[in-house]
């Protein structure tokens, strides 16, 4: 079965010939290290991963050596893999009068995710990542003047989460046409402890924006991963009622249960995580890697309808060793039918 083949199965929650895997992002240090080059469409092919995720590129004005204004009027730092926004150009409403939304229709913003279907688009799965309601107008206010325009400038905070869908539903549309299969839409909606708004408010204001997007894409022909860290389960009904296909990364900081996800919902949604990136792929010894690895087959394996991969990303502190560990552990204990008796006991 074809790398590709074997997601797409997985999404649609039946069973491949195994397990597949794919991140998010994988640190080029991480990259080099394993296989003494940087790049992530080869290393990808050389480790046989599943499939790769790939996101619209976005023009950069450099300030400095460390900071960056991007189209949308963002300034942000480049202090490590995760560019963080340091400046935000809408406060109020004046401010959202002048804004200039990026042009969807470019032709350099698809310029790396045809590079990458290109490369590897026959064989694997090009994974595209797009943002929802969230991020954006996080990203534009900043996160405290986003927060508070929940309760002082909601009208506001909701144009630009429909700027946000009609962004993001006219890029799906582009992709569409280059031949895109699968969105993941990774806007964070919470912390290890909980929600970082009240359901009621989430449902209120962010959740038709949210849903009419899934919508979009769906009618669209896509399938759509929605990615968010944290504890969630004040909404979980509500995301799955979306329509989405899939849920990442069922945060084990977040105090998210994968048995009990896959008991509950599993005949819903797929499933991907979550082996930990935190720990047990940084500093725990690669036996432990196995196990963890051996320890979510068991919980979310069973039937099919689940994707292994890292609880968020293989970023720059991971310990190569370890993610080879976890790469060979999966073609080992992740072959269907499922051999329960190495695995332990089924839940």
């Amino acid at each position: 079965m074809k790398p590709k083949e074997r997601v797409i199965k997985t999404l649609q929650r039946e069973e491949p010939d195994r397990i597949p895997t794919f991140e998010w992002i994988i640190s080029p240090s991480v990259i080099e290290k394993m296989t003494g080059q940087r790049d992530e469409v080869k290393f990808i092919e050389l480790m046989d991963i599943d499939g790769m995720a790939v996101a619209p590129n976005m023009k950069k004005e450099v300030i400095d050596s460390r900071h960056y204004r991007d189209e949308w009027g963002i300034v942000r730092a480049s202090y490590d893999e995760y560019p963080m926004p340091v400046d935000y150009p809408i406060k109020d409403e004046e401010d959202l009068k002048k804004l200039r939304v990026p042009d969807p229709d470019a032709d350099y913003r698809f310029d790396d995710i045809k590079r990458v279907m290109e490369a590897i688009g026959d064989t694997r799965a090009v994974i595209i990542r797009l943002r929802d309601v969230f991020s954006q107008p996080r990203d534009l206010m900043g996160f405290e003047g986003f927060l508070m325009g929940f309760y002082t400038q909601p009208d506001v905070v909701e144009r630009l989460m429909e700027i946000s869908v009609d962004y993001s539903t006219r890029l799906a549309r582009n992709i569409k046409e280059l031949g895109g299969e699968i969105i993941v839409v990774g806007d964070d909606i919470a912390d290890n402890k909980d929600l970082l708004i009240s359901p009621e408010m989430y449902r209120k204001m962010v959740l038709p924006h949210f849903k009419r997007l899934i919508q979009n894409f769906k009618a669209l022909g896509f399938y759509v991963i929605k990615h968010t860290d944290g504890n969630i389960m004040k909404v979980i009904e509500d995301l799955i009622d979306t329509g989405i296909d899939c849920l990442d990364p069922i945060d084990p900081l977040g105090g998210m249960d994968l048995e009990y996800m896959k008991k509950t919902y599993g005949d819903r949604i797929c499933l991907k995580g979550n082996v930990d990136c935190v720990s047990t792929l940084v500093d725990k010894k690669p036996e432990d890697v196995i196990e963890e690895v051996k320890d979510c087959i068991r919980k979310a394996g069973a039937g099919g309808g689940y994707i292994i991969s890292s609880s968020n990303s293989i970023h720059a502190g991971i310990n190569p060793v370890n993610y080879k560990t976890f790469l060979d552990a999966i073609k080992e204990y992740g072959t269907y039918p499922l051999d329960w008796e190495r695995l332990g006991d089924k839940p």
